[in-house]
């Protein structure tokens, strides 16, 4: 599931010039065969939803709750694969059925998503490896550790924490 460059190239300049993603999340749904994907960046101990794309079936609702929901997210709802990632400073994964991941949180919306599972990965800046954001994905395979989207998601992330730099 190979990362085309030039959306990576956009991701980078987009972060850096603070320009809305949801377009670029979008396309990274379609890139990845995903159901969903958002962004955030850490701000004062919560997370801050700056983009999120969806697939084209999503029924609106779902979409327009979720942003909603996760606009600003405490680091204390651990429930969540995002605050998950953001904490532990490493990517998490969410299953539908949450006795396989402990993500009670995400795995309401990833059902709501029609997905199976999520993979939420930690942005950190390059020179001082502090988190600075989340990238997420929701998908209707099941993720694991060092699969295609596992590694595209690093990529990116990777990517965004050297723009912050």
């Amino acid at each position: 599931m190979g990362f085309e460059m030039g959306l990576k190239e956009e991701f980078r300049s987009a972060w850096l010039a603070g320009n809305s993603f949801d377009e670029l999340l979008e396309r990274l749904v379609i890139e990845t065969a995903s159901r969903a994907s958002g962004l955030w960046k850490l701000e004062e101990n919560h997370l801050v939803l700056i983009g999120f794309g969806w697939t084209s079936d999503m029924p609106r609702d779902v979409s327009s709750g979720f942003q909603a929901a996760t606009r600003r997210v405490p680091l204390d709802q651990i429930g969540l694969g995002i605050v998950k990632a953001a904490v532990t400073v490493k990517p998490a994964i969410g299953r539908r059925d949450p006795k396989e991941s402990g993500l009670d949180g995400s795995a309401t919306w990833i059902a709501r998503f029609g997905a199976n599972s999520s993979l939420a990965v930690p942005i950190r800046q390059k020179e001082t490896h502090h988190v600075i954001g989340v990238l997420a994905v929701s998908t209707s395979a099941f993720v694991e550790e060092d699969d295609s989207l596992w590694q595209t998601l690093i990529a990116l992330a990777d990517e965004l924490g050297s723009a912050a730099s």
